[in-house]
């Protein structure tokens, strides 16, 4: 995957996520995926993912990914992100992918009331 490619993955999650089309998103994960907030789950395969995605209590979702930095010889990458749906969270992810899969996604998450410049206090 190239860096491009790596932002157009995260262009098509946001937006599945906030379509609520989760279906999509989880198609971008590996079968055997590692998918965890170290202090909350940990999800070790998609069809358990796709069932976590759906679980998201009826409320209007939305995501956003507000910059990323991809190293295309490790196959790895960063984001930061803003999710809404049952909460607001602002937070980093670090994504390992294989033959364009991710196989492992590491998010490090706050719950905030805020939008995101008031988060950051911008």
């Amino acid at each position: 995957m190239t860096s491009n490619q790596f932002n157009n993955m995260l262009t098509n999650m946001a937006r599945c996520w906030s379509d609520r089309d989760y279906e999509s998103v989880a198609s971008h994960f590996s079968e055997n995926v590692f998918y965890s907030d170290p202090l909350n789950y940990t999800i070790r395969d998609r069809e358990s993912l796709l069932s976590f995605f759906r679980d998201d209590d009826g409320k209007p979702q939305s995501c956003e990914f507000h910059g990323y930095v991809f190293d295309q010889g490790r196959q790895a990458g960063t984001a930061e992100y803003t999710y809404e749906g049952t909460f607001r969270y602002h937070g980093t992810v670090w994504i390992d992918l294989r033959e364009d899969k991710i196989v492992s996604w590491r998010e490090y998450q706050h719950r905030s009331d805020k939008d995101r410049a008031a988060f950051w206090n911008y």
